[in-house]
């Protein structure tokens, strides 16, 4: 893959300057605007004439946390810094994957360079290397409560760059020091305030929740086509579908469908114009705070560089991100619930089921869109597959920010949870993925048993690209459905 280069300024990085990564392109170069070097000189000018003058300031010249009326001698300022990453290298489970962990170090960089932090220049620039070299630490993704930020996530990213713990190394993982010795990187040590400037901050929660509505908003555009189709395909009232306030859902179901009569519509089919326009200004409305947060200081303390001084505040509280997975997981969901959820008060309120389900509606579509039904089965089990996935949604669904759970001896009082909410967003999204490719495999098979509009026929070639046809003979599935779901590209 080519490289491609992002310039940094502290505010105007946006999810699609990021979106080869997301694709899996790791060859990023980042370069930093000069202006903002200056500003970041002299934020870390300030954090000098603070230790000078042996102000007692919060994370420079104290403890952390409860030890925070602790008073630490100038002597000792760098091993607080190094001892604040090594002792909050605490997380466990399964590692971010690498185009995560450099996106969390493009975001933190980012933050960094505003010139509210604190940090030498040479700090940006071991960060801008780090990027460019590919070197990208092993970071554990549970241990996050979102309080003062990623804490524990963002210790293990610049313990890596310490020379400590692990190192991605193209297939897995390696020592990070023998990582750094042959991409010739000098280890960092962080000087005064510099370990709190990386560890203090939203950028995991951001990361992930900026990949979820990356792709979210990719699987809201395709499930309006397959709204398309379903209607189609079902025989329903399109007189009735295609009016309504104007909006994204609307606006495609015109580009694919004409006025029509048809059966009486049900609520999956009537409601969904107006269901699916919701999800698409949530996730608009979603995006545009994570893009703020992206482009926000969220580091305690704060240097305030007119008043040659630092300020603590709550800038790395998690609840923003916290509140924007959470939104994210329950619009997802109600998309899913639009395309396959069984309702047993009105059964009639499920797409994927009035396709293959023969005995539901007036569509005339054969038992389980198979032509030989007995001694084939058609897509009878990948509505198994979605209604277990959308079932495994309504728990996720259940928000996180809800919950706190005081730490730090009851210093952190109140913490986001925003963390867990940002991985459960990501995995409710994966799984409206393939709820939302089923769907799309079941309308383009019903398609072969009527006369396909011309406005379908590129969707029905590029699917059939990909997954046969099922009207004399079964297929493996699970292969097809995966195979869909990454062509697709969402």
């Amino acid at each position: 893959m080519k490289s491609y280069c992002i310039t940094l300024d502290g505010s105007n990085l946006r999810i699609d300057d990021l979106e080869p990564i997301l694709k899996g392109n790791l060859r990023v170069e980042v370069v930093i605007d000069g202006l903002q070097m200056k500003k970041v000189a002299q934020s870390r000018g300030t954090v000098d004439l603070i230790i000078a003058k042996k102000l007692p300031i919060y994370g420079i010249s104290t403890g952390f946390g409860k030890f925070k009326d602790i008073y630490i001698p100038r002597d000792q300022m760098i091993s607080l810094q190094r001892n604040l990453i090594i002792s909050h290298a605490s997380c466990v489970g399964d590692a971010l994957p690498p185009h995560q962990v450099l996106i969390m170090m493009i975001l933190r960089l980012n933050c960094l360079v505003r010139g509210y932090s604190g940090v030498r220049t040479y700090l940006i620039d071991k960060l801008c290397e780090a990027i460019n070299k590919q070197i990208i630490p092993k970071v554990p993704c549970q241990g996050s409560v979102g309080a003062s930020g990623d804490l524990a996530p963002l210790s293990h990213l610049a313990l890596g760059l310490m020379g400590m713990g692990e190192i991605w190394n193209g297939n897995g993982y390696s020592r990070a020091e023998d990582v750094l010795l042959e991409k010739n990187y000098e280890p960092i040590v962080y000087m005064e305030k510099e370990g709190l400037a990386m560890n203090n901050g939203t950028q995991m929660m951001a990361t992930i929740n900026l990949e979820t509505v990356y792709r979210a908003q990719r699987v809201c555009n395709l499930a309006d086509i397959c709204l398309a189709i379903t209607a189609y395909v079902t025989g329903a009232n399109l007189n009735s579908l295609l009016h309504g306030r104007q909006s994204k859902t609307l606006t495609t179901l015109k580009q694919y469908l004409q006025p029509r009569d048809g059966f009486s519509n049900p609520k999956s089919i009537q409601s969904a114009v107006s269901s699916h326009s919701i999800v698409h200004d949530q996730l608009d409305y979603c995006q545009d705070i994570i893009e703020k947060e992206m482009n926000s200081t969220s580091d305690n303390p704060i240097i305030d560089n007119d008043n040659r001084d630092a300020k603590s505040g709550g800038n790395f509280h998690g609840e923003y991100m916290a509140q924007v997975a959470d939104f994210m997981s329950i619009a997802l969901q109600r998309l899913c619930i639009f395309s396959e959820v069984f309702d047993s008060i009105n059964q009639y309120q499920r797409r994927q089921e009035r396709m293959v389900n023969s005995d539901l509606g007036n569509c005339k579509l054969p038992m389980f869109l198979t032509g030989q039904g007995g001694i084939l089965n058609g897509y009878m089990i990948p509505q198994y597959t979605s209604a277990a996935l959308v079932s495994e949604n309504k728990v996720l669904a259940n928000p996180s920010c809800v919950d706190t759970v005081p730490t730090s001896a009851n210093i952190e009082d109140h913490v986001s949870m925003g963390a867990y909410g940002a991985r459960k967003a990501l995995q409710i999204l994966k799984n409206t993925e393939y709820v939302v490719a089923i769907e799309l495999m079941c309308a383009v098979q019903a398609l072969e048993y009527i006369d396909t509009p011309i406005q379908f026929e590129k969707i029905k070639q590029n699917v059939r690209q990909i997954v046969p046809d099922v009207k004399s003979k079964d297929i493996y599935m699970s292969q097809y459905i995966e195979e869909l779901v990454k062509s697709l590209n969402i």
